[in-house]
């Protein structure tokens, strides 16, 4: 699910606005606008459902202002740095029906449906 193209694909976006369900800015819950990269592509960000992110249009202006920064973990949060230097944690939002699983052996299952469904949107 990615490509060496800077915008997005249309299945990639439409993934992300599905994953993400509204802005992935933490303290906003703000209809998603914008399919942008976690890394900024001009920095090398791959475009990429890994580093992409849905956002609306007015935090991802403001992403782009000097002394913000935007950074991901190993388990899909994103973190965002503000000018202030306080950081803010966004975790990867659970996909839509999603519910706690019962075992380790459930949530295994819940994640291999998720991995094939991001293979199909590719």
């Amino acid at each position: 699910m990615d490509t060496s193209a800077r915008l997005f694909t249309s299945n990639q976006r439409k993934f992300l606005i599905l994953r993400d369900q509204v802005c992935r800015t933490p303290w906003c819950d703000a209809p998603i606008r914008h399919a942008d990269h976690i890394t900024g592509h001009i920095n090398g960000g791959a475009t990429a459902t890994d580093d992409g992110q849905g956002l609306c249009e007015s935090c991802n202006h403001a992403k782009q202002a000097e002394g913000w920064k935007q950074e991901t973990t190993d388990d899909g949060a994103v973190i965002t740095t503000t000018p202030t230097g306080h950081t803010y944690r966004s975790a990867e939002p659970h996909p839509p029906g999603w519910r706690p699983p019962a075992s380790k052996v459930d949530f295994a299952f819940r994640q291999n449906i998720l991995r094939e469904f991001r293979h199909a949107a590719a």
